[in-house]
């Protein structure tokens, strides 16, 4: 009783009630906080994604569309996470006008229900059965609860609109990004175009699902800057013609719909610049600003992107002085180049 009591009063993931009187709220678990969040916070638009979506702040899309932002992010997701969490929050709120979508890469060609971390999927229904592995969970009353009665002690409180931001705890730089990044051998064998075809349209299926359902919602679907130190690990490691094939079909996979924009942020100069990542992926959040701020400013991009996207690709593999970017130690002599089709 006292354990029931204690998470059903204190709430830290939000099943029951936003935190009210002098609680304060910890955001420190996506997984389980994000569905309460789905529940009970006032939105019309949703961002969702992995962690390179976690320092977007709501409040810059509700100034740049004029709207109430839910920021749904979760790292080392797949995407069956995004899959779960968007189909709550369509249930829980149908009327969604928009959805901020980050279609990564890595993500995509990882499976569907890839799962590094586990979800709390009892949490992402409407069913009050369940609510035992809840209100009886030792973690929950022990972990969750316990941050949340330290920062009402301490007098803490973070707005939500920080929640799950963590650009503050780190260095944007370029030993930061190089740090982190071991280096791959250079493979003789390079993958064929198609490899990864069967998981990428299992993941674009989902995708289709919520478009089709949903015609009156706008998706703003992008796909995240990543850094020059991606790059070189495609090269090296022979997987980079799935990887064109995947941005060139993200073109054109979506033309049908009229509800769709597709915004291709991997080409721009920026990604040559290391210090403003942390490694390969994650950027600054001026990053994060700046992409909010186009996607408001400007359309999507379509099929007649292609000849500029393919220049830009063409000019990283072919002729970009990667080797540059590393103590000599780690420099290949003579520097290594992939040759693309002449076609491409």
């Amino acid at each position: 009783m006292l354990c029931v009591a204690t998470i059903f009063i204190i709430d830290p993931a939000f099943q029951y009630h936003m935190p009210f009187g002098n609680i304060k709220a910890v955001y420190s678990n996506e997984r389980y906080q994000n569905s309460g969040m789905i529940k009970h916070i006032e939105y019309d638009s949703v961002i969702i994604g992995s962690s390179v979506t976690s320092n977007f702040r709501a409040s810059w899309f509700d100034e740049l569309f004029n709207c109430k932002t839910l920021k749904l992010s979760y790292p080392g997701g797949c995407f069956s996470d995004f899959d779960t969490a968007l189909s709550y929050a369509f249930e829980q709120n149908p009327n969604i006008n928009r959805v901020f979508w980050s279609l990564d890469p890595n993500i995509l060609i990882t499976k569907y229900d890839a799962k590094s971390t586990p979800m709390p999927e009892y949490l992402y229904n409407s069913s009050i059965f369940d609510n035992a592995k809840y209100i009886l969970n030792k973690d929950v009353l022990l972990e969750l609860c316990g941050e949340s009665i330290l920062a009402t002690i301490m007098g803490e409180e973070t707005s939500i609109d920080e929640a799950f931001t963590w650009d503050s705890e780190y260095d944007f730089n370029n030993s930061q990004a190089l740090w982190g990044y071991v280096r791959p051998e250079w493979s003789e064998t390079v993958i064929s175009a198609d490899y990864y075809d069967d998981i990428i349209n299992e993941n674009l299926k989902h995708i289709h699902s919520f478009i089709a359902e949903h015609p009156e919602t706008e998706f703003y679907l992008f796909t995240p800057p990543y850094c020059i130190l991606h790059w070189d690990r495609i090269i090296r490691d022979g997987t980079y013609p799935a990887l064109l094939n995947l941005y060139d079909r993200l073109l054109t996979e979506f033309s049908e719909y009229d509800n769709v924009k597709y915004y291709c942020f991997a080409v721009n100069d920026f990604i040559f610049n290391l210090s403003i990542y942390i490694d390969e992926v994650h950027y600054s959040p001026d990053i994060n600003r700046y992409i909010a701020e186009y996607m408001a400013n400007n359309n999507g991009v379509d099929e007649s992107f292609k000849p500029i996207m393919h220049d830009f690709f063409r000019n990283i593999i072919e002729n970009y002085s990667i080797d540059s970017l590393f103590p000599e130690l780690l420099q290949e002599k003579p520097e290594k180049h992939r040759v693309l089709e002449p076609s491409y």
